[in-house]
């Protein structure tokens, strides 16, 4: 008997663990069976009226030719034979014009060429020696089996019709109907069956292969051009697509922005329409591509933009790109991040601004209800609480800066919106209700943030009381649909004197104001608020008055996702 410690140094045969499930064969790939578009349509609809001709000429030759003269033995026999095949052909014709196919593609040209094989045998046996020639009729459907099923089936197709047609010759020399030439003849016919179906089956692999790799460069070339699309639209610069005559052929987002026509511009229309100054550009570009073109400044949207052409194809199909840069863009964004570092501070130290000044207010107001102070002193409280008053609406309306990036956008009637905003305003500025003339459709849906869009209107109403005449009619909203269908576009304007030219290029700039006391944030928080959703907001250089215009998007239904 072996030691423990020699049984631990014995080999230890390892057994495999037997799995109870059964074993799972190896993956086959299924051949599916070929599809029918429209192209094997059309072939089988080519054969179909091919195999019906040549029953008619068949037919045709038996009953208006001698058959003396073509040594048909049997006559009736031979009109009878050509007379089935050429109903078996306008059969399979209708068989194959229905809407879907009785039986898979393989089974349905199967079936097809048994009736042919069998309604040419019938007209040979019929015709005599004089039928010899007639399996060359065969090969167009042959061809097309290969063509379509690409598969080896089309060498059994021609199998077939081998053995048939050299079966019935053989039995026809056997009993002496023909001579043995017919036989030999075809024999040739049947060989010619194999090489038809071998070169139609390699064509149309070939042809199937290139089929494929051409939706493939399709679907690529497609997807490429979606990515290119999807690009340039998220761009910040605009860009805008002109063919050698002048006309847009495309444009992005972006460009609508820039030169403050948003909702006017579309696909087709001729660049001198977009911007006579562009078109100027492009005109002198394309005439000395050298020349440096300065920047230009856009009246509306009062951006200062640099503009820059590439040429793109040749000949009869080129055309140019034209890029437009903000130039002060960049400017804007340093401002912004001022803005928002000072929207944190001032968020940051609203409690500790706040409160103190809630108490100057408070002890100005105990001060003057106690009446401890000489009448002469009362001017300089008031000075305080009007002071005090002003820093809490800075602060406040610099706290609002920090709602742009937070909105929620929403399906809103804008006439009934306008409606019930103008009620508010007027009850709150002390404003007459028939100074404000609103003529806003009740069936305009917009896209916008509620708050965001309250916000912009008080903002405009407010501007517009203070600098009109204060009378009926001194303020008139109108709202009508864009030009391209997918705008709204709500216009603003007031009887006052307007706005001077040189105020009109910093209007929109935050703490600018020409009104003693103002703050300056109002129009430029108006702005920053339409911009954060998707809205244009612009000074119309028409008068009288200030005019104000605000294209937002349209909603087409009240579910309409934001």
């Amino acid at each position: 008997m072996a030691t423990p410690a020699e049984q631990d140094k014995r080999p230890v045969t390892v057994r495999p663990l037997q799995d109870p499930r059964p074993a799972i064969p190896p993956y086959e790939p299924l051949l599916l069976p070929p599809a029918v578009t429209e192209s094997t349509r059309r072939i089988l609809w080519i054969v179909d009226v091919y195999r019906a001709s040549c029953g008619a000429v068949l037919l045709s030759v038996a009953l208006l030719l001698d058959p003396g003269v073509l040594s048909i033995a049997t006559p009736h026999a031979f009109v009878t034979a050509t007379g089935l095949y050429f109903i078996f052909g306008v059969a399979a014709y209708w068989w194959i014009q229905q809407e879907g196919l009785p039986m898979p593609l393989p089974q349905t040209l199967f079936a097809l060429l048994i009736g042919d094989v069998f309604f040419l045998a019938l007209v040979m046996i019929s015709a005599g020696s004089s039928g010899a020639p007639l399996p060359i009729l065969l090969f167009p459907q042959l061809a097309a089996s290969g063509w379509l099923q690409r598969t080896r089936t089309g060498f059994f197709h021609a199998a077939f019709a081998t053995v048939v047609l050299l079966g019935l010759e053989a039995y026809r020399v056997i009993y002496h109907a023909v001579g043995g030439a017919p036989l030999f003849q075809t024999g040739l016919i049947c060989f010619g069956y194999f090489a038809t179906v071998g070169i139609a089956v390699a064509l149309g692999r070939y042809t199937k292969l290139s089929e494929d790799l051409a939706a493939q460069r399709g679907i690529d070339v497609a997807n490429l051009e979606q990515v290119n699309r999807l690009i340039i639209q998220d761009m910040q610069d605009g860009v805008l697509v002109v063919d050698l005559n002048g006309i847009v052929r495309g444009h992005n987002a972006q460009v609508t922005r820039l030169l403050g026509n948003f909702g006017r511009m579309r696909g087709g229309m001729r660049l001198v329409e977009f911007s006579a100054t562009l078109h100027d550009y492009w005109r002198r570009w394309n005439e000395d591509s050298t020349e440096a073109l300065p920047p230009f400044k856009v009246e509306t949207t009062q951006r200062l933009l640099r503009v820059r052409l590439v040429r793109i194809g040749s000949g009869l199909n080129g055309g140019t790109l034209i890029y437009l840069e903000d130039l002060g863009r960049a400017q804007s964004e340093a401002q912004q991040i001022k803005l928002a570092a000072l929207g944190r501070l001032t968020a940051s130290i609203a409690h500790e601004v706040r409160n103190p000044l809630s108490a100057i207010n408070q002890a100005a107001q105990l001060l003057e209800e106690d009446r401890v102070v000489a009448p002469a002193g009362e001017r300089l409280l008031g000075m305080i609480r009007n002071n005090a008053k002003r820093i809490d609406r800075i602060v406040g309306e610099v706290l609002q800066l920090n709602r742009r990036d937070r909105q929620q956008p929403e399906v809103i009637a804008l006439g009934e919106f306008m409606t019930s905003m103008c009620d508010e305003i007027t009850q709150a500025e002390h404003i007459g209700k028939e100074d404000i003339v609103i003529r806003v459709p009740d069936d305009v849906l917009v896209i916008f943030d509620r708050g965001h869009l309250s916000q912009i209107i008080w903002n405009l109403v407010r501007n517009a009381w203070q600098h009109c005449k204060k009378q009926s009619a001194s303020i008139v909203i109108t709202a009508r649909p864009g030009y391209m269908g997918d705008a709204v576009i709500c216009e603003l304007n007031d009887d006052g004197p307007g706005i001077p030219a040189e105020a009109r290029t910093s209007l929109f700039e935050p703490f600018f104001t020409t009104r003693p006391g103002g703050t300056g944030l109002g129009l430029y928080i108006a702005r920053e608020l339409a911009d954060a959703n998707g809205a244009a907001l612009e000074l119309l250089p028409k008068g009288p008055g200030a005019h104000f215009r605000l294209t937002l998007k349209r909603a087409v239904t009240q579910t309409a996702k934001a």
